[in-house]
């Protein structure tokens, strides 16, 4: 079974490097709001949370870093890490979301932009560093470095000087510095990025991500000295009845509580719509 499971495996990852190179793409740009469901915007919470007690903010009082990827693409990556940015934003945090997929970003396409200028550009001196910071109008927190201009050479400009000098730049200015970067089982990207970070999260999808393929993808980023805070789960289904009724209880206890309030919205959802 193992075997087989490799096999299958392999086959699927020879189709997917085929699409990422050739643009495929099927994912949504699904962002939180206040008709997002409050067990949703919990878990991005108790996600934040999570990281927040992982890395605490450095003594000098500079920003901390944040690396997220995936064994694959069509994981639901980028979504995560867009939504996770921006639940750092509503709790006051400043903070900058940066596409380091430098191939294929689509970060651009959750905030209806273009990907350039962007980091390619700076990093190959094109452009300035005020032209590729932009804040969003979702909430005023959160500021985007799209990817840039494609580049064939996406793994020479992010292990570069100038990336050093850019997140050094952006730790002084910003509380969290958060990159979503290409999946590690298709290149090698992500590893040009961890030793400006201080953490990464690997992002995997119930019932997609094979055992083999998450396994390689952590030791890969081990080896390369990553600080792997953990791995994220997207997309998981409650199987078990029990389970099942003891989550829609404890969530529809809190749903009703908030329905009490003068506006009748769960508060949590009331700083997303910006």
């Amino acid at each position: 079974m193992k075997l087989l499971n490799k096999f299958i495996s392999n086959l699927r990852r020879k189709k997917q490097i085929e699409n990422y190179e050739s643009g495929i793409h099927s994912r949504r740009t699904y962002l939180l709001s206040r008709g997002t469901p409050f067990a949703v915007t919990e878990a991005f919470r108790n996600l934040k949370a999570t990281i927040s007690v992982s890395i605490p903010k450095q003594e000098d009082g500079k920003g901390v870093s944040l690396l997220t990827t995936s064994t694959f693409p069509e994981e639901g990556k980028t979504t995560v890490t867009v939504n996770l940015a921006l639940m750092f934003a509503m709790s006051k945090a400043k903070v900058v979301l940066i596409d380091a997929d430098i191939r294929k970003g689509r970060i651009c396409k959750y905030f209806n932009q273009k990907p350039d200028p962007g980091l390619s550009d700076y990093l190959s001196g094109q452009a300035k560093y005020e032209e590729i910071l932009h804040q969003t109008e979702r909430n005023p927190n959160l500021f985007v470095i799209y990817s840039g201009t494609p580049s064939p050479r996406s793994y020479e400009l992010l292990e570069s000087e100038a990336m050093k000098t850019l997140v050094e730049k952006l730790r002084g200015e910003f509380d969290y510095i958060i990159f979503d970067t290409p999946p590690v089982r298709l290149v090698s990207d992500a590893l040009a990025v961890l030793p400006v970070t201080d953490g990464t999260i690997l992002l995997t999808r119930y019932m997609r991500s094979y055992e083999h393929e998450i396994k390689v993808s952590l030791d890969t980023l081990r080896f390369a000295k990553g600080n792997v805070l953990g791995i994220v789960v997207n997309d998981y289904h409650i199987d078990s009845k029990r389970t099942k009724k003891r989550h829609s209880e404890y969530y529809s206890y809190y749903d009703n509580r908030y329905a009490d309030q003068p506006n009748g919205k769960a508060p949590q959802s009331a700083d997303i719509s910006k």
